[in-house]
Formats: structure tokens, sequence, C-alpha cells
């Protein structure tokens, strides 16, 4: 009898902690910006000393899991080996990048190149892209100390997916460390659940929040942007929008007097957005998958283009440039599909993959074209300009057989190291092989 009670004793002891520590798990608070227009994470703060002027050089990196991260590092890498003569001094082209705009599984190759530099390319491989990031998801979900902050509704599989970034990839960095590193201006894309508009980890997002983005970690940036229902939750933010005092930019007067009073431009609709955050009525904000809203990272220049159309001064890198060069690295797979051949229409997890991948590679697939007509509008508006749109995607691939092999590569966080080296390879040879690409290095090599 006593040593029942004993066990009952402990099991209510057990019980006790366990409320205590489903209580207690909650995702962190997001710190404060008393001021909004403090200097912060912004490109226009992003100044590389070194760099050509005239010369904008923008990288944008699909999501896509670990199969877009190791197609995006493989397209640094050939940028890496490239060398160049701009102004009469030798450099690589790596080194004029000015912007890396990503999504989802882009955005770690983004964020580790623009906070260690050239440190990426002897620990990248194996700190990411050959480690197995499922397994470590996995264990922390069954450890005991997370078997009650997971059923709290306050803190979700994306929240430890922050958690192993900060620990195992990031060490814990954030965008204020970002900013010292002095590295190309890293755009981390994430999608509004409620309002489906894009919301980037840029301190201009972060002042129509009143969020102090310096203090936030970049391993909770990219589990917000790699967090893809239904395995994965939205994170989530505190929303003080309208206590900091943050004036509306000239842009969105402009933008509304644009507007022809039918269907709102671009430009417009990001007002909106950006003003629905100081409605009292979201005093939180759920932001998940980046790819959602738009999966190449393109949104945030094809708003630059429109921007310089209203007020060329609010861009003053387009604005300045004589040459304009956008990468695209676009990790869209077509994989073969048997379904038409049978009278039974394809299955529950078939339909579920359609549901989110159809719309997706279509607005991506668009979003290519409206950033090809706006670069081409823009080299045609002045004399002497020059723009270049190189699309890195296994669809260029000419071999059937290579084709066929990139498109069976899983969207997961976890790939065999064979696959990653192939990826990483043929990254580089489909930089190599665009024809913008080629063209760029062809006339900064007659411009000697």
């Amino acid at each position: 009898m006593p040593r029942l009670r004993s066990k009952v004793g402990c099991m209510k002891r057990f019980l006790v902690l366990a409320a205590l520590a489903a209580g207690c798990a909650h995702w962190p608070e997001t710190p404060k910006l008393e001021q909004a227009g403090q200097p912060g994470y912004r490109v226009s703060e992003n100044a590389r000393v070194a760099q050509s002027k005239d010369m904008l050089v923008v990288l944008a990196i699909s999501g896509g899991g670990t199969r877009a991260a190791a197609l995006g590092y493989g397209v640094m890498e050939e940028l890496r080996r490239t060398e160049v003569t701009i102004h009469g001094q030798k450099r690589r082209l790596l080194d004029e990048v000015d912007v890396i705009s990503a999504v989802s599984g882009g955005s770690l190759p983004a964020t580790y190149y623009g906070l260690r530099g050239d440190k990426m390319f002897d620990e990248f491989a194996s700190k990411v892209l050959y480690h197995n990031l499922e397994h470590d998801l996995i264990m922390r979900i069954v450890s005991p100390s997370n078997w009650f902050r997971l059923p709290s509704g306050t803190f979700g599989k994306s929240d430890l997916f922050a958690e192993i970034y900060d620990d195992n990839v990031f060490d814990h960095a954030t965008f204020a460390d970002l900013k010292k590193a002095n590295g190309p201006f890293i755009v981390i894309n994430g999608t509004d659940v409620t309002t489906g508009a894009r919301f980037s980890f840029t301190q201009e997002y972060f002042d129509a929040i009143c969020g102090d983005l310096s203090k936030v970690t970049l391993g909770r940036a990219v589990a917000t942007t790699t967090a893809l229902p239904p395995l994965l939750t939205p994170i989530s933010f505190n929303n003080r929008g309208g206590t900091c005092g943050r004036k509306p930019p000239a842009w969105v007067a402009a933008a509304e007097a644009q507007s022809t009073g039918e269907t709102p431009g671009r430009a417009l609709l990001r007002a909106r957005a950006f003003q629905s955050y100081e409605d009292p009525k979201r005093p939180y904000i759920h932001i998940f998958d980046g790819g959602l809203s738009e999966n190449l990272g393109l949104t945030e220049v094809l708003m630059a283009f429109e921007l310089a159309g209203i007020d060329a001064k609010d861009v003053p890198a387009i604005r300045d440039a004589k040459r304009v060069v956008v990468i695209v690295v676009n990790a869209l797979r077509f994989p073969e599909v048997d379904w038409d051949q049978s009278d039974a229409p394809p299955g529950k997890g078939d339909l579920a993959d359609q549901m989110w991948s159809i719309p997706v590679d279509r607005i991506s697939l668009d979003s290519v074209e409206k950033t090809r007509d706006m670069m081409k509008a823009w080299e045609i508006a002045a004399p002497g300009r020059h723009a270049y749109l190189a699309n890195v995607t296994f669809d260029n691939l000419k071999s059937p057989e290579e084709r066929d092999y990139f498109n069976k590569v899983k969207t997961r966080l976890t790939l065999p190291k064979e696959q990653v080296d192939k990826v990483r390879e043929v990254g580089g040879r489909l930089l190599r092989e665009a024809p913008a690409y080629q063209r760029l290095l062809a006339d900064l090599k007659a411009e000697q």
C-alpha cells in the first residue's frame, strides 16, 4: 500500500510538472520597436564599398527543400569560380552580388553566405546539405522535454525547427549579426497566413508590426519560410502595428495616386497589406512558407522595378545602374505521372501535392515572365542600359535522361549525398550555359 501511494504521488507530481511545462511553452516574444525608421536591417543601409556602383546583381533562389538549397549553393560556387574585370580590377562575380532574395530551402545557402561569407564553402555542405535535418526534428519531437510543449497550442514543430537552426546552423546569430557581416543584402521571404501577402524579414516589414528585427534570430526567420503545412506549423510574431510612429513611405501615396480604381497594382496591394498591421484586431501575425505567395523570391525584385517606375529616387540602385543582372535559381521540377492512364482519379496524397504545386508553379513561371518584361522596359527606357535575366532550371537541360533524373529528386530536407552533389554540379553547369549569363561575361570582357 505505501508503495502504491508513492507511485500515485510520483504520478501527481509528474502531471503537475507536465501541466506547468505545457503552460510555459510559448514561442519567443517579438522584440519591441519604440520608433519606426531607426537604423536597422534595411537595403538602403547595405553599402559594400568595393562593389561596382553601375552594376546591380540580384540572386533569387527558390524553395524546394534541400534540392533548392543544393541548386542555389551550386550556382554560388560557380559565381565564386568566375573572375571578371570591372573598371580595371579583377573580381569574382560572387563579390558583385548585391541582393539575395530567397524562399524556403533557398534561404539556407542565402542566409549562411550572408552571415559567414567565404567560410560557407568550407562548412555549408557538411553542416546543412549532408546533414539529416529531418532526423534532428524527429529527435526533438520525441524528446521528453518537448512532450508537453508541442500540445500547448502556442509552440509548434516549426518552433522546434527554429531552435535546431539556431543551435546547429546559425549559432544563434541575429539580424544585427547579419548586418555586421556586410555581405549581400539577404531577403528571407514568408507568407502572411491571414492576408496571403508576402512578408519579408527586413526592417521595413518589421516597422509595420513595430518589431525590432535586429534582435530576431536568423534561425527563426529561416524556420518561418520553410514552414510548409500540414507537416509544419506557421511561426507567430507579436504585432504592435501603429504604436511606433511609422509614417507611410512616399511610394504609398504615389501608388494610391496611380491607381485607376479598377484592379489595384502590386504597389497598392503591398501598401494595403502593410496598413493591415495597424488593425487592433491583429495583435498577432502568423507567417509560413514563402513559396505559397511566390516561390522564386522575385516579388521584391518586381516591386523594386515598379517603384522605380513611380519614383526612381526611392530605388537608387536601379536608378543609377547601367547593368542589371538577375539570376533566377528555380528548383521547380515536373515529375512524370501516369494519372491519365486510369479511369480512376488520383489518390488523396497525389491531389494534396498538386493542390500546392499547381498554384505555386504557375505563379513562379508568371513571375519570371513579368521580371523579364520589366527588365526589358528598364533597358530600353534609357541609352546605355543592359539587362540580363539568367534562368537556372532543370527544364533547360538538353538531355531527356538528365531532366528525368532531376525531376525525380524529391522536395525534402534530407537527400542522399550522391543526389546533393549532382544537384550542386548541375546548378553550376546550368548557370554557365545560360545565354544571358554568357552574354554578360562576353560584354564585360569586351569592355576590358
